[in-house]
């Protein structure tokens, strides 16, 4: 167990090393890089490995320190440079340590089922966590004689950027890499899963393609415009990015991210516009951001069409519930009433339903509404509806039908429900039925009471037959 720790802490350290050396190359100020890549390998570390990835970050910031110092031709002490490395390491690793571990507390408790909470709170967090870690980093160099004091408020704020874009953009990545290792991960990620593919590698391709040329025209036009504006361009890669976080998985939307974000960092410094730069950093930060909110959208449809689907449908015979039911027939009746059209109704329900409830359980009198609704679904057509009041009773709208047009749909109704079998079930299923026509100018609840009083006729008359109002 010990030699696999110090293995992990002895590649992460390197990884970090590594990119805090790439971040080096993009700096456009002291300490101030487009984006910061180790923040995100930082704040992943932290939600995977907890306490434990502390002293491979912690020796991660000793040695940049160091690497610093020599970059800029620093004649600090090696052992003030130590003091220093190691309050830089705590500055950097403290706040992205209880940020880490705030945001897996929030998403334990969200489940699987919130991802619009996990998106919003990781985000939320990132920005806070980045915001210390900036501000504390920027005052231990200047406590080590690293940063001048005056350039405190101009080194802050690019420093929070980029460590914000670097912990929005790629700590998902690295997430979704360990993900893959450890799937037990995506319990806690808040419905957040990136192991799923969602559509074809091509179709992505394209995509990806597309915002890379649209990326490529915007830093182009940028360089060789003479207004300043020109920079803002790159703002319009908010839609294409979007489209991929709309129609494509968790970990697509990821990986687009981080090859806009990649790329726009390196092209500042290549094609001279490093006076944008920070332009850009919003640029990564925002559109990144959005890109992640886009995520919840398609989750909210889907979530929002299943309470739809809920409220407007049976759960158990999925015939239209009572209210959906009654919205529909206002709608049916007034489009009936224009059109100058019968329309009529069929109130139904089970023949003995509590003695089939009693003598053989609850189940198969379930089975019995299923298959009555089967069989009464297959006989409508498909502007008919039909919905269940509650037990054993159902009701039926027939738009441009007539009464007498109605009692021969319930003829054929009865019939077919008498050929239902149900293996559990002894005997035969049977219904009595109660028909009437909506009369002009009558709200349906009229009518539907006429069909009811039809509906206890044809049980009092000995059940299995069916009744019709006499208006």
């Amino acid at each position: 167990m010990l030699r696999q720790y110090l293995l992990r802490t002895f590649f992460l350290t390197l990884a970090w090393l590594l990119l805090w050396r790439v971040a080096a190359v993009m700096e456009y100020g002291p300490h101030a890089s487009i984006w910061f890549p180790p923040a995100g390998l930082t704040f992943a570390a932290f939600l995977v490995m907890s306490w434990r990835a502390f002293p491979a970050i912690l020796l991660g910031g000793v040695i940049t320190t160091l690497w610093v110092s020599d970059l800029y031709g620093d004649l600090t002490p090696v052992k003030e440079l130590l003091v220093t490395g190691v309050s830089f390491g705590v500055a950097h690793t403290v706040p992205y340590f209880l940020g880490a571990w705030l945001l897996r507390s929030k998403l334990l408790r969200l489940g699987s089922h919130g991802l619009s909470n996990t998106i919003m709170t990781f985000l939320g967090i990132a920005a806070l966590s980045s915001f210390c870690a900036a501000w504390l980093g920027t005052e231990v160099m200047i406590s080590g004689n690293l940063l001048q004091a005056e350039a405190l408020w101009y080194t802050w704020l690019p420093w929070w950027i980029g460590d914000l874009s670097g912990v929005i953009v790629l700590t998902p990545i690295f997430i979704a890499l360990v993900s893959w290792r450890y799937p037990q991960i995506e319990r806690w990620l808040g419905g957040l899963k990136f192991t799923e593919g969602g559509g074809s590698w091509s179709s992505f391709s394209t995509k990806l393609l597309i915002i890379v040329i649209m990326l490529a025209v915007c830093l182009v036009i940028s360089m060789f415009s003479s207004y300043e504006e020109a920079a803002f361009l790159v703002f319009f890669l908010i839609l294409p990015l979007l489209w991929i976080s709309y129609t494509e998985s968790p970990l697509k939307t990821a990986i687009a991210l981080a090859v806009f974000s990649t790329i726009t960092a390196f092209s500042i410094g290549l094609l001279g516009l490093m006076d944008y730069a920070i332009v850009y950093q919003f640029a990564v930060t925002v559109i990144a951001s959005t890109a992640w909110f886009g995520l919840t959208v398609p989750a909210l449809v889907a979530h929002n069409q299943y309470l739809t689907h809920q409220v407007s449908q049976d759960g158990l015979t999925s015939a239209a519930s009572r209210e959906h039911f009654m919205q529909q027939a206002d709608l049916l009746l007034k489009m009936a009433r224009r059109r100058n059209k019968p329309i009529s109704v069929i109130m139904f329900d089970l023949d003995k339903f509590k003695s089939i409830n009693d003598t053989y359980g609850h189940i198969v009198g379930d089975s019995a509404l299923v298959e009555i609704t089967n069989a009464v679904n297959a006989q409508l057509r498909e502007s008919d509806v039909l919905g269940r009041f509650g037990g054993d009773e159902f009701m039926i709208l027939l738009p441009d039908t007539d009464q007498s047009h109605a009692v021969g749909v319930a003829h054929k109704l009865r019939e077919g429900i008498s050929k239902i079998v149900i293996p559990s079930l002894a005997e035969r299923l049977s219904c009595s039925f109660g028909v009437a026509q909506v009369s002009k100018n009558e709200h349906i609840m009229v009518a539907v009471d006429r069909a009811d009083r039809a509906l206890l006729q044809a049980k009092r008359n000995g059940r299995d037959r069916i009744e019709k109002d006499a208006v």
